[in-house]
């Protein structure tokens, strides 16, 4: 199993706008690809325009397609509310208590 973490700092005020646009125009084009397993978006409790967002895929081939692909475009619908090019990394999943993915799951997957 494979991770990708995007990690955005929106322009002040605008970390909302960037959450509602990826929960209803990333989401619904993120689970129509293939090997999409989940994500998760997370807001820092301590830096208020910072977004971090980790989507798991079956394998690091089906991410990169997404990211080579539908994701590039998804990216230049949010770019105009951000202060700063967004970070990447890749990971692979070694465990994980996320209702679909576990530890079985993700080492099986080497």
């Amino acid at each position: 199993m494979h991770a990708r973490m995007i990690q955005v700092t929106a322009k002040p005020g605008h970390v909302k706008d960037c959450i509602k646009a990826i929960v209803e125009q990333g989401l619904p084009l993120l689970k129509q690809q293939p090997g999409f397993v989940d994500a998760v978006a997370l807001t820092s409790d301590t830096e208020r325009d910072q977004f971090v967002g980790i989507t798991f895929w079956k394998s690091r081939e089906d991410a990169e397609k997404y990211v080579n692909g539908q994701a590039r475009k998804e990216l230049e619908t949010i770019k105009p509310i951000l202060q700063n090019e967004p970070t990447f990394g890749t990971f692979n999943l070694e465990a994980s208590t996320i209702h679909t993915l576990g530890i079985g799951r993700a080492a099986s997957s080497r």
